[in-house]
């Protein structure tokens, strides 16, 4: 086995309640990890043979992606690491967690795939991440703008406040970084509350309130084109945090939203400054795949240049993850936690190229 730095977080969560401190493992703080990799599984050789040997049996069989299940990518040995270690990190730990150590080299973008979507099947069921049906979505600068009114940050360069994405559970594989920037950063969502509390109890009382958010234009017929979701919930003792970055800021261009007040737009700035105060860079090495619970965790992304050559730029796949109801949550953020609502007849699909953006 492998020299494996990673230290499980102490349990011992306590009931949440709104206004006051929450007490819960994933209440860390970056300079815990300041000289050390805790958060970082790193895979043993007999580890990573069984998941490329697991890859190559999906491969040879043939089948779609989308449909390979748990029992398709069985992990006789690893796969009680995927339960215990993985899932006890994301549920009951910290909230998120990285492996490390997967050969990406040589191993095609499809093959990278199935050892990404493999692993997924251990933590959730995976969502679609777009009106195209993606349940397979490729973080690559294909033109996109994030602040167009139907603008996405997976496929742009540009830089990503601190957000939490339309899902329960999302997964990030490194395939290659990029030239300069593109920096990943996490923090927690919990610990940006209680801070919150300490310097500002007024702000962060009234990031509870319904904030409106836009759905980005991908609006099934009929329906509004925003929702509403507080940024701060507590269900059934359980405390969710949502991002307050560019779906609101984007909704406010919506007829039929009304504007943020002065003391809501000071609430929104305050979360976002403690958010990068208290966050923890990721250094990406190919190969890394995350796992992160988003009702506790926020996550962004530094502007980034990429490489000339076609082949060098990067990449990383993604993928949205349902833990059907394995968390309590708050009415309007469980509504939201499926991925992107279809239209009728839209066909799932896993693809291998990012879709460039032509509109």
């Amino acid at each position: 086995m492998a020299n494996n730095p990673f230290v499980p977080a102490p349990r011992g969560r306590a009931p949440a309640t709104l206004g006051r401190p929450v007490v819960d493992p994933a209440a860390w703080r970056a300079e815990e990890f300041r000289d050390n990799l805790s958060f970082v599984y790193q895979l043993a050789e007999d580890e990573v043979a069984e998941i490329v040997a697991a890859v190559a049996r999906v491969e040879k069989s043939g089948i779609a992606l989308k449909d390979v299940t748990r029992d398709e990518f069985d992990l006789p040995r690893f796969g009680r690491a995927m339960d215990e270690a993985v899932m006890g990190e994301v549920m009951d730990g910290r909230g998120f967690i990285f492996l490390r150590g997967l050969p990406t080299e040589g191993r095609s973008v499809f093959q990278n795939a199935i050892a990404q979507w493999g692993l997924a099947t251990y933590v959730g069921e995976a969502t679609p991440q777009n009106a195209k049906g993606h349940l397979l979505e490729h973080v690559k600068n294909a033109g996109g703008d994030i602040n167009a009114p139907t603008g996405r940050g997976y496929n742009s360069a540009n830089a990503l406040g601190f957000h939490a994405d339309s899902c329960d559970a999302f997964s990030l594989m490194c395939l290659r970084g990029a030239r300069a920037g593109g920096e990943h950063r996490i923090v927690s969502s919990i610990t940006v509350y209680n801070e919150m509390l300490k310097r500002r109890p007024d702000l962060a009382e009234g990031l509870t309130f319904r904030f409106y958010r836009t759905r980005r234009g991908e609006v099934p017929a009929g329906e509004d084109p925003f929702y509403r979701q507080p940024v701060f919930s507590v269900t059934d003792g359980y405390f969710t945090a949502r991002g307050a970055s560019s779906t609101i800021k984007r909704a406010q261009k919506l007829p039929g939203v009304p504007k943020l007040t002065d003391k809501q737009q000071e609430a929104i700035d305050c979360y976002q400054h403690l958010s990068g105060e208290l966050s923890l860079y990721i250094d990406w090495k190919p190969g890394d795949i995350s796992f992160v619970l988003n009702h506790v965790a926020l996550h962004a992304r530094t502007k980034y240049e990429d490489w000339p050559e076609a082949d060098r730029r990067r990449h990383l796949l993604r993928l949205w993850l349902d833990l059907k109801g394995r968390r309590p949550i708050h009415d309007d953020i469980a509504r939201e936690m499926t991925g992107i609502e279809l239209a009728p007849g839209t066909e799932l699909k896993t693809p291998m190229e990012m879709t460039p953006v032509t509109a």
